[in-house]
């Protein structure tokens, strides 16, 4: 997730990053990360950041370190990018938010493509109990299928589950 990063953007973030490691041992705590936001424009109370933490904490340390806290921030921006009428400053809800809507996606996503088509659809009505047919599917998918390839990639189900 980190990879979206520029060098340069990942520099200024190493720059925050380490501003807030206050001993220097290469993480940061929840006290820490809310500081770290505030300077990045986010707004986070202690209880959030411990959330944060702990969403994105690799290896259970209750601590964050650089690389996590680039996976967190990506998932910030991505929200943020995704939605720019969104009025919501809260980091750990977008941040939240974003990442649970991911986890979904990739759950429905079973070959794993990057994209959820239609016969990926259809096991999962029929999973649940109903039964659709190729056309319907195809309907369904024209409606927020941006692009028009027949399938629904991430940021297409993102905009379908944050509609309102």
């Amino acid at each position: 997730m980190s990879d979206v990063f520029s060098p340069e953007q990942v520099q200024k973030f190493r720059v925050i990053f380490d501003q807030f490691d206050q001993n220097g041992d290469g993480d940061i705590s929840a006290k820490e990360l809310k500081g770290a936001l505030k300077l990045l424009g986010q707004s986070a109370d202690t209880k959030s950041c411990k959330k944060m933490i702990k969403a994105y904490d690799k290896n259970a340390t209750k601590r964050m370190e650089f690389k996590e806290f680039l996976d967190m921030m990506a998932n910030v921006f991505q929200y943020h990018l995704s939605h720019p009428d969104s009025k919501s400053t809260d980091a750990a809800e977008a941040a939240a938010q974003n990442q649970r809507m991911e986890e979904l996606f990739d759950s429905l996503d079973q070959d794993e493509s990057g994209f959820i088509d239609p016969e990926e659809i259809i096991k999962l009505t029929e999973q649940l109990g109903e039964k659709m047919t190729i056309e319907e599917v195809k309907d369904l998918i024209k409606q927020v299928d941006k692009d028009g390839d027949g399938r629904v990639d991430k940021e297409e189900f993102k905009r379908l589950m944050s509609a309102k």
